[in-house]
């Protein structure tokens, strides 16, 4: 697919959301709010998923108008915010995004000619999962189930989506795996080449804004999109420095979690992987 056809397909709003805050209401109802802190609310880490974002492809159901699974615009070298009230960003404008945390794991799945799904999240690779290399290629390995499901180690850098001025942060995931893992760890090395402070010590990762976009990759097999990903500013005040910490302590504890992911929603093209 030509990236010249890439182009945004769903309108902005003509509305401007307001951005509510509950420091702008009287005191004397912060008083009582203060008094019922947390009353209504659940802090179950099922009851707080964080969703996912995508780089869609050719072979993403979401592009696919006869899908039940479509997104009305989607294309091909799109970002998708899942859940988003304007889930669809063009991957040449890209989203602003403020990394807070990081993690590993393991994700099974249903083989897609079985029907496909998720399964479940490992922490490691489960030890009864069997290595399995390709004849052709030795590099390319998978790791399968007794029962024949299929095991994927994925990287997530976790934090927020803003809009271009900064401001309306949204927690999101940026899920990478398979192919995915050299943009992840290009990031992760880019994130440790930030200047250091004063005392030498690294800033974290919070402390800095970068602009995902998308650009295509091309070999024998096909052309798909991956993230595109360039280091924008660093943040400026102490509510954008509050806002990582807590965002990065709340994964840390457990108390935030990644929402079940979509197959087939990737940044992977599995026909392009094949030649990897």
């Amino acid at each position: 697919m030509s990236r010249a056809t890439v182009k945004r397909t769903v309108p902005r709003s003509e509305v401007t959301p307001v951005k509510e805050t509950a420091g702008a209401l009287p005191a004397h109802l912060q008083k009582r709010m203060a008094k019922d802190s947390g009353k209504g609310i659940s802090t179950a880490p099922e009851d707080n998923l964080v969703p996912l974002i995508y780089v869609l492809q050719d072979l993403s159901p979401q592009t696919k108008q006869r899908n039940s699974e479509y997104v009305k615009g989607a294309q091909p070298g799109m970002i998708w915010l899942r859940n988003a009230s304007e889930p669809l960003v063009d991957g040449d404008d890209g989203i602003l995004f403020q990394p807070c945390y990081f993690e590993k794991d393991w994700l099974e799945w249903v083989p897609r000619d079985s029907g496909g799904g998720f399964v479940a999240r490992h922490s490691k690779c489960p030890k009864e999962a069997k290595r399995i290399e390709d004849p052709k290629n030795k590099n390319k390995v998978r790791f399968v189930m007794p029962n024949g499901n299929e095991l994927v180690e994925t990287r997530h850098h976790i934090g927020y989506v803003l809009d271009d001025d900064g401001t309306n942060p949204r927690p999101y995931v940026i899920s990478m795996s398979s192919s995915g893992h050299t943009t992840s760890r290009n990031w992760m090395f880019m994130m440790n080449s930030v200047p250091s402070l004063e005392d030498g010590t690294k800033p974290p990762s919070f402390a800095r804004l970068y602009r995902m976009k998308t650009k295509e990759r091309t070999n024998v097999q096909g052309t798909w999109f991956v993230w595109d990903i360039i280091p924008d500013r660093f943040i400026e005040t102490d509510q954008e420095y509050e806002r990582g910490l807590t965002l990065h302590d709340a994964f840390g504890s457990g108390e935030k979690k990644i929402e079940v992911p979509v197959q087939g929603g990737t940044e992977d093209n599995e026909g392009a992987e094949e030649a990897l």
